[in-house]
């Protein structure tokens, strides 16, 4: 299913120059004056020190959100260094309510994207996209390598946690977070749409549990699978 940008309504000119922080996966860096620049806020050199993630396993991704509303969409790209060619969608897009700490979680990278078949050990880079910018899109980077083993639930529940207030909501939309991102279109296929919007794969046991990202651990989101 291929992802075609849509018109979005404005937030209140209040949240006009609102950003946000990537904090876990840690962020390739973050400069506000380059954030609305895609891709990845202007960074576009990879990090050498990637952050090691679990592959076809839940993971979350922690953000400190400075506004009060807003649009939120993951896409990945898969390789070293993958400019702006985020091509697969981890995560459609969530509207998401209230500031400071706010944890996407179950996310999950699948072991097929499209007609990619992700192995152990692969390079590959995430981008959050939001639409806190009045001219566009706000974007974060962080990169990271797939690895074969599963976070453990305390380390998966110390970068997992929400401020008092926020909530989430599955916008049930194919709409992009912005419009203006001007690399490759984002698509859903295969186990990456399972991943996101459908199957019994630990990502929907969390986002079903706590409108999709509101977190209860991941011993809670594993549970409910069972």
């Amino acid at each position: 299913m291929r992802l075609t940008s849509a018109p979005l309504v404005l937030l209140a000119p209040a949240l006009a120059s609102a950003h946000f922080l990537m904090d876990w996966p840690p962020a390739r860096g973050f400069n506000d004056d380059k954030a609305g620049e895609y891709p990845c806020g202007g960074f576009d050199t990879p990090s050498s020190n990637r952050t090691m993630i679990p592959l076809n396993a839940p993971f979350p991704i922690q953000l400190d959100m400075h506004h009060t509303e807003a649009n939120v969409q993951v896409l990945i790209g898969l390789g070293n260094d993958v400019g702006p060619a985020f091509n697969y969608v981890l995560r459609p897009l969530v509207r998401e309510r209230g500031p400071n700490q706010f944890c996407l979680g179950g996310m999950v990278v699948p072991a097929m994207l499209g007609n990619m078949n992700i192995t152990d050990g692969m390079n590959a880079t995430i981008q959050v996209v939001t639409n806190g910018d009045p001219e566009g899109g706000l974007y974060q980077c962080a990169d990271v390598m797939l690895m074969a083993m599963p976070l453990s639930e305390s380390d998966y529940n110390a970068h997992c946690s929400n401020s008092t207030g926020v909530t989430a909501e599955f916008t049930n939309t194919n709409a992009n977070a912005n419009q203006s991102t001007s690399g490759a279109t984002p698509t859903t296929t295969g186990s990456a749409a399972n991943a996101t919007a459908s199957g019994k794969s630990a990502a929907v046991a969390v986002e079903a549990l706590s409108a999709w990202g509101l977190l209860v651990g991941l011993g809670a989101a594993v549970a409910a699978t069972l």
